[in-house]
Order: structure tokens, then sequence, then C-alpha cells
């Protein structure tokens, strides 16, 4: 009997060893392909992940968008010099897309807790806490198999077809690409005196379930700030119930609140002071923490001063999740990224706090190798922003054509791009 026990001991060790030797030799060799009935990932030269669609679908070569969908209400502004959102001009709200940045912008956040400096407000110990389990919630949302550089996820805004473009669905963009877009990015106007119903919204609501992948609304309070106080936050209320639709189905959602503030409160889109974006913010953080909890909060403001940037903070950073800023340079020279999105990054991406780029595409009509010089140029930047987790680009026939993915030549140029090694 003290044989037989001494061998089965030895045997379980023996199977626990082999199991660890196999454990440590896939996560030594993480390129390898992970394989399932109906999907696997695909891992390229260019570090890049993404995940093949199987069955693949039927007309993959063909590149024409044909939605047939209900244009929802939306942007309409123009990323001249600031962000790729529509024209809200004559107080039109017929688009969904983003009123427009043609601004200079920037942003991006990453993992390590490492860049401590500057850090713009002090917390206390439970809020580091709540952070801290913030930010692992947040990471884990990104989903698996789908476009990644070394921890950097990336996705689109699909064309809304509010600004002469053709409307788009991730699923088309998918398909185009043949790979999986990590997030999604859309627009929707809350307007002043106006409850907020989220049409806009719940009008992608399946094929962003569809997707799987990380929801990105842009939620733009217009015309005032009515609902959004401390007095009244009715509005707060009913954009978290909103927000609250989406993860009840299990959608991971970064909400994306007044974002370009600093801007868009200059070209009079967002009326007021940053004193009431102030007030607003915490309205929706509040109403988010109180009805949908799992809703993480985004702030964006546009490429701006040091000092403006401090102006827009919110005046609890322990609400922030995320931070970043929408960009879309005038040139290319090589550092552009980086060198716009350093001190932010290092400033406000701590704590816990991650930084993602919420928009971004050329600020002027470039050639096809001009966005994807810029593509590269954001890949590299990772390096440099450790807390830097994703980036989305705005996909949009606007005032020109922004696309990179859902033309028969763009896509050729994408995949190309996931192959060439960007860093």
């Amino acid at each position: 009997m003290i044989i037989k026990s001494s061998f089965k001991i030895l045997l379980m060790s023996f199977l626990s060893i082999a199991r660890l030797s196999e454990t440590l030799d896939v996560s030594e060799n993480h390129k390898r392909i992970a394989r399932s009935s109906n999907s696997h990932n695909q891992i390229n030269d260019a570090g890049f992940t993404f995940q093949s669609q199987s069955p693949e679908p039927e007309d993959k070569n063909d590149s024409s968008f044909n939605f047939a969908g209900t244009i929802s209400e939306g942007e309409t502004s123009s990323k001249t010099n600031v962000t790729n959102e529509p024209n809200l001009s004559n107080n039109t709200f017929g688009s969904m897309s983003d009123v427009s940045d043609g601004k200079n912008q920037s942003g991006f956040e990453n993992f390590s807790q490492t860049l401590n400096s500057g850090s713009s407000s002090s917390l206390n110990q439970s809020s580091l806490g709540n952070l801290s389990s913030s930010s692992g919630s947040l990471l884990s949302a990104l989903p698996k198999g789908s476009m990644n550089l070394k921890g950097l996820f990336f996705g689109f805004l699909p064309d809304d077809g509010s600004s002469g473009g053709t409307r788009q669905t991730m699923a088309q963009l998918n398909a185009a690409i043949r790979g999986k877009s990590a997030v999604y990015g859309w627009y929707s106007q809350a307007k002043s005196g106006v409850p907020f119903d989220g049409s806009q919204l719940l009008d992608v609501i399946d094929d962003v379930k569809a997707s799987n992948s990380v929801f990105q609304p842009a939620v733009m309070p217009i015309g005032g700030w009515q609902g959004l106080t401390a007095q009244d936050n009715s509005q707060a209320i009913a954009i978290a119930n909103v927000m609250k639709t989406f993860t009840d189905r299990g959608i991971p959602v970064w909400l994306r609140f007044a974002h370009e503030v600093n801007y868009y409160q200059t070209d009079g889109t967002y009326q007021g002071t940053a004193a009431d974006f102030k007030a607003g913010w915490a309205a929706v953080s509040s109403a988010i923490k109180q009805i949908a909890p799992d809703v993480k909060m985004w702030w964006t403001p546009n490429v701006d001063s040091a000092e403006n940037y401090k102006a827009y903070e919110p005046d609890d950073m322990s609400t922030v999740d995320l931070v970043g800023i929408d960009y879309y340079p005038k040139r290319l020279t090589g550092n552009d990224f980086l060198s716009t999105m350093k001190d932010f990054h290092d400033r406000y991406a701590v704590d816990g706090r991650k930084f993602a780029i919420g928009e971004t595409g050329l600020g002027w009509p470039g050639t096809i190798e001009e966005k994807y010089n810029w593509l590269q140029e954001i890949c590299a930047a990772k390096a440099s922003l450790p807390e830097f987790v994703s980036a989305a680009w705005f996909n949009f026939d606007k005032e020109y054509d922004y696309k990179i993915a859902g033309e028969s030549t763009l896509n050729q140029k994408f995949t190309s791009f996931l192959a060439a090694r960007p860093i």
C-alpha cells in the first residue's frame, strides 16, 4: 500500500510538472494560433492580431457598402480644424456623426502605472482602489482576437451616412478587412430641454452586440446643460438609463460625455463655460455610478495647452476611468502623435487611469500612404505611452475622405499594413 501511494504521488508530481512545462511553453510562444470550431486568431508579422471570420462572408471582395437602415440623428459638423463630427449649424440634428473635428487632437493610455508625476488630483486610498478595480475590468472588456499591436487595440467609427458618405455597419467593415474591430465609436446628441432617448445609439445596438466590440458612444450636450446640474439631473439620469440598456445586453461601454468640450464651447456647438461642463460631468458620472456602474467614464478634450486641459479637467478625477485626446494632425513630421500626447498622458493617465484615442484621422485630404504613415506613427507611440490601450479611426467620407477601410483598394492596403511590421 505504501509503495502504491508513493507511486501515485510521484505520478501526480510528474503530471503537474508536465502541465507547468506546457503552460510555460505556451506563454513563451504567445503568437501561436489558438483555434476554435468557429473562428481562429491570426497573428501576422506585424504583431497585429485579428480574428478572421469563419465562415467567410459571401462577396468578400465586394468593397461597396449598401446599408439600408435609417440614418439616425447625429452630428453634422466638419473636421476641418477640429474633430470629426457633423455640421450642427442651423440647429439641425439629422446625423450621427460627431460634430466634426478638424482640430489638432490626441490621446492614448495603457496598462502600467509607472508615470505618477504631475497627477492632477490627489485621490484617497478608497478612490485609488476603485480606480484599480475599474482599470482591471476596463482592460478585460477589450475583446480577445480583435486587432491589437502589443496591447494597443484598434477599431473604427463607421460612417453613419450623415455627411455624404455611404453608411457602414461594423459587420461590413470587419468582413471587408477580414479582421475584427476592437472598439466601435458612434455619435449622439443630447439636446437641452429634450429628454435624451438614445435613439441614435440604440439604432446600432444589434450591430454593436454582434461585433463583440467595446462600444464608445460620444454623447454631446447640445444647446445647453439643462438636466445636467446638481439641482436638476434629469438628463444625466436619462443618459445613464440608455447606457444601461447596452450593459444589460453584455456590451462594455466607454462613455465619451461632452467630448472636445474645450473646442465645442468656442464654436457654439456646446454652450456655457468650463464650470457648466464640470457640473454636467459630475451629474452624469454620479448617475452612471448609481444606474449603470459597469460603464467607464472617458474624458476626451480636444488638443490644447496644458493650461486649458487643467481648466476643463473634472473636479473629481476619481470619476474618470479613461483619458484621451481626439487628434487630426495638419501635417506629418514623424513625431506628431507622441509629441502631442506624451505630456497629457503622463499627467492624467495615472492612478489606474488608462489612455485611449476616441477618434483620429488626417486633418487634410491626404493620400492613402499618408493615412498609413499616420497609423504607423500611432502604433509606434505605444512603446512610450504605457497606459495607451486603444485607438479608433474616423472612417467617414465627409468634407473629404477620411477612410482607411471599406473600399477594395483601402482594404488591400489595410491588410498589407497589418502584415508589414508597422514598428
